[in-house]
């Protein structure tokens, strides 16, 4: 099968030639380059090789500029760690991340970006991910980290009826539920005269969210509730930005002490500000007598526009849960 050259220095491969067969013929092509050989010495030993034919200006462009071959994002369409995971980010990010082909996060934790970005590189099978990118902004809002993978396919698997996506996701409950807490999940602590902590996780579709608490109770024995959260023109601020809410949005929250500590061993968050609050928080109610609970909260936390916000971040405070 013939590949075509590109101005930029690059190939694209046909969709049906897999990627780490693309992967294999750059190596190859660079590997006998190194041994003396051309472009079209090349690509006569690839073609007997692989029965296939590729152009020797193609070559040419990869062993001059050692630029790898533009590869599209395939993979196989089965339930997978990583796909579930995907999913999971993609519905609780509140709008569909994948549009034009192109499927793309932006978010103001770095280490969320991270965790995506892990997971679409291991889904495409590539040895490397994208570039995180950083979008920073004049005034004081936070600087919002990018990922963006280009694939019509993983788009239009993305755009499924919601039950056909969740009949993919649920094959690995974990990875999903981590995605959508990640994306829309919020820890809870009341410090004031009592001590309290709820973990939540914040959509307008209530048939995902009963969908959600059945996975959680029937899966890891979780019995969270679904609450009414904030309703359609309120305002809503996240990490310093302001929203209009468009629908009425619910909350499917966990409150029982058992419920938090096995969200925690279970689910939990890849995003080390959330994760660390709920754990702290649960050590805290484990290890102290009610009536100082408050007084060791604020020790660890302080708060900062409305938000607790660890003293020392990363220096846990107890490791028992």
């Amino acid at each position: 099968m013939a590949s075509r050259s590109h101005s930029d220095g690059g190939s694209r491969f046909h969709d049906h030639i897999p990627p780490e067969l693309a992967r294999t013929l750059f190596s190859a092509s660079i590997v006998l380059s190194k041994k003396g050989l051309g472009g079209i010495r090349i690509a006569k030993e690839l073609s007997l090789r692989h029965s296939l034919r590729v152009c020797p200006g193609t070559i040419n462009h990869w062993i001059y500029g050692e630029r790898e071959p533009r590869i599209r994002n395939l993979f196989e369409v089965k339930p997978s760690p990583e796909l579930s995971y995907i999913i999971g980010a993609n519905i609780g990010d509140g709008s569909n991340l994948a549009k034009s082909g192109c499927v793309k996060l932006e978010v103001s934790d770095l280490d969320f970006a991270e965790t995506f970005n892990a997971k679409m590189a291991a889904l495409f099978s590539r040895k490397r991910p994208n570039k995180v990118l950083k979008r920073v902004f004049a005034s004081n809002r936070l600087p919002l980290f990018i990922v963006k993978y280009a694939s019509n396919q993983l788009a239009g698997v993305l755009g499924l009826p919601l039950k056909e996506l969740l009949g993919l996701a649920f094959a690995y409950p974990g990875e999903f539920l981590r995605g959508l807490f990640d994306a829309e999940g919020h820890v809870d602590v009341t410090a004031g005269r009592d001590f309290s902590l709820a973990v939540g996780a914040e959509n307008s579709d209530t048939y995902l969210l009963r969908a959600v608490k059945r996975l959680l109770r029937h899966t890891f024995g979780i019995n969270p509730r679904i609450d009414r959260k904030r309703e359609a023109g309120t305002l809503k601020v996240i990490r310093g930005k302001s929203f209009i809410m468009r629908r009425t949005s619910f909350s499917l929250v966990i409150r029982r002490l058992g419920d938090a500590k096995r969200f925690a061993e279970h689910v939990g968050f890849s995003i080390r500000r959330k994760d660390e609050k709920l754990r702290d928080a649960l050590s805290i109610t484990t290890t102290f007598p009610a009536r100082n609970r408050v007084v060791a909260w604020q020790r660890l936390y302080l708060k900062d526009r409305g938000e607790w916000v660890r003293r020392n971040p990363g220096v846990p405070e107890s490791k028992d849960i």
